[in-house]
């Protein structure tokens, strides 16, 4: 297909994902490649905004727990972010799948959670990690 779209064509890009450098690295190979190329930027602030925080958190803190559904792709992201940083890094669904051995002896746990994962749920995790 590399030889089939000539340089001339006119190219647009949506998409909206979590991967943002991915996105990035993509964009820019269309755009060296395209004379006219658009890119529509979907990805919403608050989506940035969670990766930026959970970077830091992830720097300040002996644990991350990431609450979320394990299909979410914005939270798989998080947790994947702060597993680049933070080794001790993990992924729940629900306060009944933190295993207490994982975080006896701590005394910093950062909790964050994907966009869509309901505040009670957050709570319920945020309860078990402090009864710990």
């Amino acid at each position: 297909m590399k030889n089939r779209i000539k340089p001339q064509a006119k190219i647009s890009k949506m998409s909206e994902l979590s991967l943002y450098a991915y996105h990035c690295f993509f964009c820019d190979a269309l755009i060296a490649r395209f004379e006219e190329t658009r890119v529509f930027n979907t990805i919403c602030r608050a989506t940035f905004e969670r990766q930026d925080a959970v970077r830091e958190l992830a720097k300040t803190v002996e644990a991350v727990v990431i609450v979320g559904d394990k299909k979410s792709a914005n939270t798989k992201r998080l947790a994947a972010i702060a597993a680049e940083i933070n080794p001790k890094s993990f992924m729940v669904e629900s306060a009944d799948q933190i295993d207490e051995k994982q975080f006896q002896g701590l005394s910093t746990v950062g909790i964050t959670a994907g966009a869509s994962t309901p505040d009670w749920i957050i709570a319920k995790v945020e309860a078990r990690l402090s009864s710990i």
